[in-house]
């Protein structure tokens, strides 16, 4: 199971629950994102995953907006 902790999230404008990436899927968007290797390490990435709304955007542990426009987690096929 991911860990959870509050983050700032860009797109919420509050703090808010975020996990690690849960599978490989989520990782490889990640990646695919970063332009980063198959087998990089991504876990220092976060998803916002609030209660109020479908949020999913990604940030990093160090960085509100890592991606420049904001990047949502897709939804599971």
């Amino acid at each position: 199971m991911p860990r959870e902790k509050p983050y700032p999230c860009y797109t919420c404008g509050t703090y808010e629950p975020h996990r690690q990436p849960k599978d490989d899927r989520e990782r490889n968007v990640i990646r695919k994102l970063e332009n980063l290797k198959a087998n990089a390490y991504v876990e220092h990435y976060w998803i916002c995953v609030t209660g109020d709304r479908d949020c999913r955007n990604i940030r990093s542990a160090g960085r509100v907006r890592p991606f420049d426009p904001p990047q949502k987690m897709p939804n599971p096929e």
